[in-house]
């Protein structure tokens, strides 16, 4: 008889589909963002609102940090205070300015992801204007269920080896951390040739902290506004380039540990991966 490990619980095949269902997201939309966020909160920003009018007005602005007073904690670590690093020029990935001044002393919630590296500090996650929402009972109250959604999942992820691709996804991260130079890219390029199909295999085996030979990686610039023919990344662990594969692949993010990042960060992205393969076959019946 075929069982399936779901929140805990061993359920038989004819049960198995009826929970997977009752594990899909209710806003895929949602899902993403709150899976890509290190803390969502409910809080009131306090914008220096003629500050960020100024700096908007500028061709290369600088971040602001905007003080937020801390209502509640819905996603994170408990915290009364917090500030966000906010870039003000308006963008399709992130919320506007308007957005923000929209929302200036009025419950909010924040969809953040925290930066231990280089500019290091809270920022609004998942590339996604929806990073910022009025504090409505009904946006509240999806947050903290798609949070206890997505927290039931990550307790009850096993690796699964009977995923297509799965002996070939180990055979190649295996030489990862061995090879070097025109090697190592070759190997990060025939994971990438494995297709969306292997996908889940990556996810499930890309929790690996070995240190790569050559912290290099260079992908095909697919984007049809891109700038560059090529995207180049410099990785240090095994993990850290194939979330950039993964990234390539699927055109999702969770986190950026492309570049090297702390441990923190690296928990929290290979977390995201982990729930953005739960919910794939949910994205496939619809």
């Amino acid at each position: 008889m075929i069982v399936w490990l779901v929140v805990g619980t061993i359920v038989s095949m004819p049960e198995a589909a009826h929970a997977a269902a009752a594990l899909c997201p209710d806003d895929p939309k949602l899902a993403r963002i709150v899976a890509a966020s290190d803390l969502i909160l409910v809080g009131r920003m306090k914008v220096a609102t003629q500050r960020l009018v100024e700096e908007a007005r500028k061709p290369s602005p600088n971040y602001l940090d905007i003080p937020i007073q801390v209502d509640g904690v819905i996603k994170g670590d408990d915290a009364e205070t917090a500030t966000v690093r906010f870039y003000p020029k308006d963008a399709s990935y992130r919320p506007s300015n308007d957005a923000v001044l929209g929302l200036v002393d009025t419950p909010a919630i924040l969809f953040l992801t925290r930066m231990d590296q280089g500019q290091a500090g809270l920022y609004f996650a998942g590339n996604q204007p929806a990073a910022l929402q009025a504090a409505t009972d009904q946006a509240m109250g999806a947050a903290r269920a798609e949070t206890s959604r997505q927290t039931q999942i990550i307790r009850s992820w096993h690796p699964d080896s009977s995923l297509a691709h799965f002996d070939e996804v180990r055979a190649l991260i295996a030489r990862l951390g061995q090879v070097s130079g025109p090697e190592q890219q070759r190997v990060f390029e025939q994971l990438e040739a494995l297709g969306h199909a292997a996908v889940p295999a990556i996810i499930a085996q890309m929790d690996d902290r070995r240190p790569l030979r050559t912290k290099a990686i260079s992908l095909v610039n697919h984007a049809s506004n891109a700038f560059e023919g090529m995207r180049h990344y410099g990785p240090d662990q095994v993990v850290d380039g194939l979330d950039a594969i993964l990234n390539q692949m699927t055109g999702a993010s969770f986190g950026s540990i492309m570049n090297g990042a702390s441990p923190r960060q690296r928990d929290g992205a290979v977390a995201g991966w982990r729930i953005y393969a739960a919910d794939l076959p949910c994205h496939e019946r619809q």
